[in-house]
């Protein structure tokens, strides 16, 4: 699992047609501490969040297409999960 931020969204008119119904949101990957680790990812949005809000991704496209309910889409990592507060102890 990987932790991220919502920083846009990816609008297009012509893919293929399994990905019709995709919501495509552009995420900045974080650590746990909400520094930007420098890297982006497109993912499928399987929660429905929005710009700013911070969430939890699987990078695994056997467990995403389970999630999901899609087979042979062409979509590896999707946000399963909003963050509402992270706790780290010492």
């Amino acid at each position: 699992m990987i932790i991220g931020e919502i920083i846009g969204t990816v609008v297009s008119t012509i893919k293929v047609s399994k990905m019709e119904q995709a919501r495509l949101k552009i995420v900045k990957i974080i650590n746990p501490f909400g520094k930007p680790t420098g890297k982006y990812f497109i993912v499928e949005d399987g929660v429905g969040v929005g710009v700013g809000e911070k969430v939890l991704i699987s990078d695994d496209d056997g467990v995403v297409k389970r999630l999901l309910g899609k087979d042979n889409v062409p979509i590896r990592s999707a946000i399963v999960a909003k963050i509402d507060k992270i706790n780290i102890y010492d």
